[in-house]
């Protein structure tokens, strides 16, 4: 199940920023689910089987074997694509093979997790990098182009001084490190940058400094805008290093050609910058210097893409498509420096796109097990606060080395996790939980599926037709009371899927004078639903196994079973064709209302 939209579960198990903990349900009630710990348990069981399809005659081309392109030739060769990728340097995997610590993720992952690749019969050509020659070449002799590069060097950044010797470019003493190389660190190191390589370059410096070293981060925001994980913030602090907040670096204090100090100021936020950040601003005579012998900049990183312009290889996140016919691009190269999950899941979208041109989709998704259980054994779930299992690390007075931190949870301390799920697939309803006012109220559908006609008058003549399907496939729906809402807003907070029921849902009235000074919304009394919005309105009316259906246009008698229209009448003679769309949507939220009076 993992695979069909991850390929890397290893890799991600260990070093995914896991946003999706951030929407589980359970985290309004004590601590999110450790989705990430489980699929990572779950990886290191036995390797399934993967199901290829048969050949299709299609081949493609994937340029970098770092996370997207990787990703990419994974879906492609289930679907029976020959797909080749090449690859500038010696090892697969980009950033996450060179410059990811050993201590957040094992080389084991790595190998376990590109070792499917290969077992696909994806073909890696190493030490290849592409020339503008070549990627013509590679266009006119493949069906397709993936162009996944990543971006593999460090942002440039100007500071004054900074040409001497003490002051490190980040990729550059990460790759070093993680090979065992000689960094050229020194003894007290200042880190500049607040995202997830400038945390990676902290806690590896912070391991070769020595038990007399000094790491500190300086960062001209506060911590709570720093862009990387908080997981990795919260592990920089505990490890002992210093992160100075609202300091800006201005210039290198160097004697002899060696690094000796850096120059600082103090900020403030005052406003937002052009992307909507608080904007940090010098505070006036507050410079201040802080003594060090190294300086570590690591503040973004940039591409290094040759061999095609910047104007052809151009998209955008969910678009894929560049300029040149059937060449795509995804990851770092797309999003500039981001997180190995977008890469991998850029990579899959952009697979299901080349696959989609040739009408095929990407594996099947399974039935996920239904749990069986009743809407109220579901609700009453929400009642037990459980706290969430514990993750073993490493004592923290065993981190000067390059020991893997955060351990695999044990099998039974993963199965008492994932026990606490829940199963908001089956069911959510936090919007009924959420409201103080219990002004959202949940109700059972049948699911149903009708052929819905619609009444067309031509020349004075009145025939039905077929408009199209109408489904309702959920059959846990539902509905506001607009009496009880005060529209706090606590529902949008609090919904998973960023939604608004109590602006979104179907809006009830209790009586007939909240109903009549409102602008729109839904009335129930004497077995008939009113509905009314601008200078629309209907009623829908239930008699035995019928609907009577009553516009200012039409009256039409509807079957309960499958709305086909067995009477209608017309009040107008000019020709036009009459939905019955909203006459199925009242009919469901019948349902709902009255399973409110009840």
């Amino acid at each position: 199940v993992i695979l069909q939209t991850n390929p890397f579960p290893s890799i991600t198990g260990m070093v995914c920023d896991h946003l999706c903990q951030n929407k589980c349900t359970r985290v309004n009630y004590d601590h999110s689910l450790l989705i990430r710990e489980v699929k990572r348990f779950i990886s290191e069981q036995p390797e399934v089987k993967l199901n290829k399809a048969n050949l299709n005659g299609k081949k493609v081309a994937v340029i970098g074997a770092g996370p997207s392109g990787l990703s990419c030739a994974y879906y492609l060769a289930l679907g029976g694509f020959t797909v080749e990728v090449f690859e500038g340097k010696s090892k697969s995997g980009g950033m996450v093979q060179y410059a990811i610590p050993g201590f957040r993720l094992t080389q084991e992952a790595i190998d376990r997790d590109f070792k499917r690749i290969t077992d696909l019969g994806v073909k890696i050509h190493f030490e290849h990098k592409i020339s503008g020659q070549e990627f013509e070449r590679l266009q006119k002799e493949y069906d397709f182009v993936y162009a996944g590069p990543g971006a593999q060097l460090s942002a440039k950044y100007s500071l004054e001084g900074s040409d001497v010797k003490g002051v490190l470019d980040s990729l550059e003493f990460l790759f070093q490190a993680k090979k065992g190389e000689n960094t050229g660190l020194g003894k007290n190191v200042v880190i500049i940058g607040g995202g997830n390589t400038a945390m990676d370059a902290a806690r590896t410096a912070f391991r070769l400094v020595g038990n007399n070293g000094k790491v500190t981060i300086v960062y001209r925001r506060t911590m709570r805008e720093m862009p990387a994980d908080q997981g990795e913030i919260k592990a920089v602090l505990e490890e002992g290093m210093d992160i100075m907040e609202l300091v800006a670096p201005e210039k290198v204090i160097e004697k002899d050609g060696q690094v000796v100090g850096l120059i600082c100021s103090k900020m403030e936020l005052s406003g937002t910058d052009k992307s909507g950040r608080p904007q940090p601003v010098k505070i006036a005579g507050s410079e201040f210097e802080l003594l060090c012998d190294t300086i570590i900049p690591a503040v973004g990183q940039r591409t290094d893409i040759d061999f095609a312009s910047s104007e052809i290889l151009s998209s955008e996140v969910g678009v894929y498509q560049t300029k040149a016919k059937n060449v795509f691009m995804g990851g770092d190269a797309l999003r500039g420096a981001s997180t190995a999950i977008n890469a991998i899941g850029d990579g899959r979208k952009t697979a299901e796109q080349i696959m989609l041109q040739l009408g095929v989709g990407l594996m099947g998704s399974s039935e996920s097990d239904k749990k069986h259980l009743t809407v109220r054994e579901l609700m009453l779930k929400r009642a037990k606060r459980i706290p969430s299992e514990s993750v073993e690390e490493l004592a923290l007075n065993d981190r000067k080395n390059f020991k893997l931190v955060s351990q695999t949870m044990s099998e039974k301390s993963v199965v008492a996790e994932a026990s606490r799920c829940l199963y908001c697939d089956e069911i959510c309803n936090i919007c009924t939980t959420v409201c103080p006012n219990f002004a959202n109220h949940a109700y059972e559908v049948k699911p149903v599926s009708y052929n819905l006609p619609k009444v067309v008058v031509k020349a004075g003549k009145t025939t039905i037709e077929k408009e199209g399907l109408f489904e309702i496939t959920q059959p846990h729906q539902i509905l506001n009371i607009a009496n009880f809402c005060n529209e706090c807003g606590n529902c949008n907070t609090f919904c998973p899927t960023q939604s608004a029921p109590y602006k979104e849902k179907p809006k009830v009235y209790l009586t007939q004078e909240s109903y009549d000074l409102a602008p729109s919304g839904y009335f129930f009394d004497n077995n008939t639903l009113f509905y009314k919005e601008k200078d629309i309105a209907l009623a829908l009316t239930e008699s035995g196994d019928q609907y009577l259906f009553e516009s200012g246009m039409l009256t039409a008698s509807i079957a309960k079973t499958d709305f086909s229209v067995s009477e209608v009448k017309v009040k107008v003679t000019v020709d036009a064709e009459y939905s019955l769309h909203q006459a199925a949507v009242m009919s469901v939220i019948m349902n709902g209302v009255k399973d409110l009076a009840k």
